[in-house]
Formats: structure tokens, sequence, C-alpha cells
């Protein structure tokens, strides 16, 4: 049995109304414990009411959501307790951020979730850790903090209730280049000491390539595509037609092979020169 099984999904806004919109339509996946799985879409596909439903703050109207068997909205105790087992953090999460302090911030869904003072101080303390937020900072308002500390601070809160599964939706967004990669690291850190499932909703080609297991691609509101990140961007036309930008790297490989040269697909920069160093090593060998 899969952690996470998603069957049939579907949802709409305003119904009945000149402004409906159908947001999901039967969309099904399971996800195994562990996993790291990114979800990619255009504006509008539907990757933020899928997340809100894996979260229970949606109710599909048709389908379910099945955590370790059971239906997350079979009742409004089970959804209520599966908010503290699938960890939802916004994007922007800096702007949710409301306590006196860091550790109050980060405390807060402990406290919810009825934990004794010294398992929430030491869960605090664990979060604070894996974000990389100096313990210094816990006594200190979120609001003096940078844009990055404000940030692994949100994170934090959520990592705080242990989910079973963290979702994260553009974990990365509006930060530089530095700022990227150092919440990148601390989500896979934070996956490989705690082997949580991770669920990564991004718009950066490169990020899905560079740290998933498996990617999912919803398209007016529609899985596509649920395959290895080596598959999804072999479907090259088709993902550009969807409007989404290919990782750079495959964007070279897929030109080289449009001018007929023999070259693997490829997603990352090693993969690419990998493929580019056998072509050529192909061509000097070939009598």
């Amino acid at each position: 049995m899969s952690l996470l099984e998603v069957k049939n999904l579907s949802f709409g806004y305003s119904r009945a109304t000149p402004f409906e919109i159908q947001a999901l339509k039967d969309v099904s996946f399971n996800i195994d414990e562990g996993e790291l799985v990114s979800v990619i879409g255009h504006t509008g596909s539907g990757k933020s009411t899928l997340m809100q439903m894996l979260n229970a703050l949606l109710t599909p109207e048709q389908g379910e959501v099945l955590l370790e068997g059971k239906n997350i909205h079979e009742s409004k105790t089970s959804a209520y307790e599966a908010r503290f087992r699938v960890g939802l953090c916004f994007q922007y999460p800096e702007y949710q951020l409301f306590c006196e302090t860091c550790a109050e911030d980060i405390a807060f869904g402990p406290k919810n979730m009825g934990l004794p003072p010294d398992e929430i101080r030491e869960r605090v303390k664990q979060a604070a850790r894996f974000v990389g937020l100096d313990e210094a900072l816990l006594d200190h308002s979120p609001f003096d903090l940078s844009g990055g500390q404000k940030r692994r601070c949100a994170i934090a809160g959520v990592m705080a209730m242990r989910p079973k599964i963290l979702i994260l939706d553009e974990p990365t967004a509006g930060l530089d280049p530095a700022g990227r990669s150092a919440v990148l690291d601390m989500i896979l850190h934070y996956r490989q000491e705690t082997g949580a499932t991770v669920i990564i909703v991004t718009h950066s080609m490169e990020i899905a390539a560079a740290v998933s297991d498996r990617i999912l691609v919803l398209n007016q509101g529609a899985l596509v595509f649920d395959s290895t990140p080596a598959e999804i961007f072999s479907h090259y036309e088709a993902l550009v037609s969807m409007g989404l930008n290919v990782p750079s790297f495959t964007k070279i490989i897929y030109a080289l092979q449009k001018r007929g040269l023999h070259v693997q697909n490829a997603y990352t920069a090693q993969a690419a020169a990998d493929a580019i160093c056998a072509m050529l090593h192909a061509e000097e060998t070939s009598p």
C-alpha cells in the first residue's frame, strides 16, 4: 500500500456561475513513503488546488485522498488530523508569521497538536537546526529577520509538526541563486535525516530535474504525465506546448537532435556533458 493514494479527484470553483472553472479533472496517482515528488504545470493548471486537497483544506467534489489507507476527508476529525500529518508550506510562507518570537511561531503547530512543553521545546530546536536558523534567533521577533531567515522560520514551523508528508509550494520563489540553493539543501537534508516524503510544487524545471524521484505534470486540471525526470523531459515538444520552460540543458540537447546529431536525451548539466562527449567519441571512432 502506498503512503498516499489519490483517486479520481475532481474539483471546480464558482459552480453554476459564468466564472465556473474546472480546477481538477479526474486526477489519480500514488506516492510511496520517502519519495521526493515534484509537481509542475503552468499557472492555473491546478497545482495549488491539488495541494490543498492533500492537506484537507479543500474537499474534492469527486474522488478521495487516502493517507495510509484512510480517507482524510471522511470526517472533520480525520481532516483535522491530516493537517498535522501532511504539512503544507504555502508560497511566500514568511508572510504567514505572526507570533512575537521565532520560537513561538515554530511552536504553534506542535502546541495545537497538544504536545507537552518539553517535547515542544525539543521540536522547536530540532526544526531550527534543520533549516539552519541560529538558536540565538529563536527569542527574536521574526519580523526582525532577513527575508531568507523569515522563510526558514516559517518552514521550520511546518517541520516541527514532523509530518509524514511535507508539501512545499514554490519554496524558492523570489530568492536569489544562493538562497535557492540553500533552501533546496535544507529540504534535502531534512528528507535524508527524517525519511519524510516530500512534495515540491515548482515552476523551475531545473529544480524539478535536479531533486525529484518522480515528476507529476498538470495541464488544465488534468494529470498528463507521471514519471521519472528522464522520461518527463524526453517529451520536450509536449511540455513546451503546455507553456512549460524545460531545463536549459534539455533545450541544448533538443537543438542538437534537430540538427540531426545522434545525442542522448539529458536534463542536467552533467548528463548533457556526458551525452555530448559520448556523441563526439562515437563520431571519432566511427568508420
